[in-house]
């Protein structure tokens, strides 16, 4: 598949474009989405020397337990540019959104979702170990780095971070950007009118209001919600409560 890919040109003779920096390179082909993330393939992590003996591409390559191993696409037991191919996009298959609403006597309650799926982040914040070198490590690699044998096939060694073999663009970096988000909630509470002492006070209501309280998702990041799918440190969007009062006179 990637050889193909390789192999195709476009109008005049011409390759594809690509897209974004030679360190995480993105590409355009026709068939799939524009700007797609393309690189190599992470199936493990090399656990002992054992298997790096059995592996012609890891004693070519000199690596160590708590590489990576990456996908020979074609199986010539060599990993060169051949092997390389889409990893996905950051345009998602499916969006939805639903608007929920209730009430019952002086109470009243609407809900607004919603989600995306399908979509790819490509995480440049945590390639950007490669040029700052005292940069924080996010927990989830801090905590489940290889650190000895069977300890993780997912995440390279400590040392292994400042290898180039493993700082290859590959799904290592791009991570699922799905998401489901409660977008807002409202409860509201009609008083009515009421007169003291005979004098008529104005329609009061009672409104308390979540803005993003819940959203969930798999992504290690901060938010999946990025532009263009690329995350070099995006903030945070903030849940905001307010409580208000509402007076029709």
């Amino acid at each position: 598949m990637a050889t193909l890919k390789n192999q195709r040109r476009g109008p005049f003779g011409t390759t594809f474009p690509n897209h974004g920096q030679a360190e995480f390179r993105q590409r355009s082909y026709v068939g799939e989405p524009i700007y797609s993330f393309y690189g190599w393939e992470v199936v493990g992590v090399y656990q002992n020397n054992e298997e790096i003996q059995a592996d012609p591409i890891a004693l070519a390559n000199n690596l160590e337990p708590g590489d990576f191993k990456y996908r020979d696409r074609n199986n010539d037991n060599v990993l060169d540019e051949a092997d390389r191919t889409v990893l996905g996009s950051f345009f998602p298959t499916f969006t939805y959104g639903a608007s929920l609403g209730a009430g019952y006597r002086n109470f009243s309650l609407s809900i607004n979702l919603m989600g995306q799926s399908g979509n790819k982040i490509l995480n440049r914040k945590r390639g950007e170990i490669i040029w700052t070198p005292d940069g924080n490590m996010d927990a989830d690699l801090a905590k489940n780095r290889w650190h000895g044998e069977g300890t993780s096939n997912k995440y390279p060694s400590s040392a292994g971070l400042r290898k180039a073999w493993n700082q290859k663009m590959s799904t290592y970096f791009v991570e699922d950007g799905s998401f489901f988000r409660i977008q807002n909630v409202t409860l509201s509470y009609d008083l009515g009118r009421k007169s003291v002492f005979g004098a008529q006070l104005p329609a009061a209501q009672i409104i308390l209001t979540a803005e993003r309280p819940l959203t969930v998702f798999s992504y290690n990041g901060f938010n999946p919600e990025v532009a263009d799918g690329v995350d070099i440190q995006t903030y945070p969007i903030p849940a905001v409560y307010t409580v208000g009062l509402n007076l029709t006179f």
